[in-house]
């Protein structure tokens, strides 16, 4: 007899399109489907997972919500309803630290299923390859061929990345920010803002990639999170070739990590199933067949070295998986998601008034302090 079960996902075929598309495969071994419904990006990142849990059965989660989901007691640790070994394979064959960016407090909150970091964008048809330094991306922004998506969230990303690059990431040894390093940061960025279109301060990564596949207008694009639909031919007019995140050392580390984990909410009924489902979801042969051929943005290495994958996807997954592998984890602890919503609007408003004073550094520093509660 098959179980049906209740899942909460994000709206877009990266989210959306890859796990109903795997539900075939998933009845198949587990005689079991899920009800998928989605939420908006803006949702995915925002949201309280405390506001949805009750009504679903899986959810699709970004880390830095895990403390404030485990506060809730909307999730169940993967700790209790599997094997050592089942969460070791998945560890040694995670892209980067996307398993780890799950635990919280000794225990396995949710599963890597997908997987992103801040990259670049390029068409291959029009220019030879995205910048590699941050010099580079300067001179390609005041050519005004180049976008940089600096809406609120993505302007923290950005800021984020940058720290990390510099060798100050934020919220290390109880500091939120280093000021000097930080102001150095806001500063380059205010540049960077000056010498892109004016639309970049309203926009996400997607918007970037759909001007770079729908227009003639731009060659380029940098920290934004990859999405392997547009390298896929006919998802758009043009495809656009995605690669390493640009850096002060040639090397593309520091990356902003993000992507998404699959969790098991607490008020389903059937743990057993969706832990089962959860499982099946994250292991190589569903990432790296249906999961990713729908879209999907697997959290599997695996899928990441697949030939297939990187031949429908104009090698997305080999071209950034460099990045990706290097990449900033974001601190899991009580109230971050407060922290870094509060943090980008001061960050966004500086971008768009082209001013960093000392008292918008200050104003930064002292996020962390107030908004966390651990």
């Amino acid at each position: 007899m098959s179980t049906m079960l209740r899942g909460m996902t994000w709206d877009h075929p990266r989210g959306l399109d890859s796990v109903v598309a795997s539900n075939s495969l998933v009845q198949e071994i587990a005689q079991t489907s899920v009800n998928w419904r989605a939420r908006s990006l803006l949702a995915f990142g925002d949201q309280h997972i405390s506001e949805f849990f009750q009504d679903v059965d899986l959810m699709i989660i970004d880390h830095p919500h895990v403390p404030d989901a485990v506060a809730a007691g909307a999730v169940i640790a993967f700790d209790d309803v599997a094997s050592p070994s089942q969460l070791d394979l998945l560890r040694s064959t995670s892209v980067g630290a996307s398993h780890d960016s799950y635990q919280y407090r000794g225990k396995q909150w949710a599963l890597a299923i997908d997987t992103a970091a801040q990259v670049s964008a390029f068409r291959a048809d029009k220019t030879d390859g995205a910048p590699i330094f941050w010099s580079d991306v300067l001179s390609l922004a005041k050519g005004g061929r180049l976008l940089w998506p600096y809406k609120p969230v993505d302007a923290f990303s950005t800021f984020a990345t940058l720290m990390a690059q510099k060798g100050k990431p934020l919220a290390v040894a109880g500091q939120y920010v280093e000021p000097t390093t930080a102001t150095e940061v806001l500063h380059f960025m205010v540049e960077l803002a000056a010498s892109v279109p004016y639309l970049c301060a309203a926009s996400n990564p997607i918007d970037v990639a759909e001007l770079l596949s729908t227009t003639e207008d731009y060659d380029y694009g940098i920290c934004m999170y990859g999405y392997t639909n547009y390298s896929r031919v006919g998802f758009r007019k043009n495809t656009i070739t995605y690669d390493d995140l640009p850096s002060f050392d040639g090397m593309a580390g520091g990356s902003q990590l993000g992507g998404a984990g699959i969790a098991i909410s607490s008020a389903s009924k059937n743990v057993a199933k969706a832990a089962e489902v959860a499982m099946l979801l994250s292991l190589p042969n569903v990432q790296s067949t249906t999961y990713v051929a729908a879209g999907g943005q697997p959290g599997n290495v695996v899928a990441w070295k697949s030939e297939s994958a990187n031949a429908m996807t104009h090698n997305f997954f080999r071209n950034t998986l460099r990045t990706l592998e290097r990449a900033w984890v974001r601190p899991r602890v009580l109230g971050w998601p407060d922290v870094q919503y509060q943090t980008s609007q001061v960050i966004h408003k500086a971008l768009v008034d082209r001013k960093i004073t000392e008292s918008t550094v200050e104003e930064i520093s002292g996020m962390y302090e107030k908004y966390i509660q651990e």
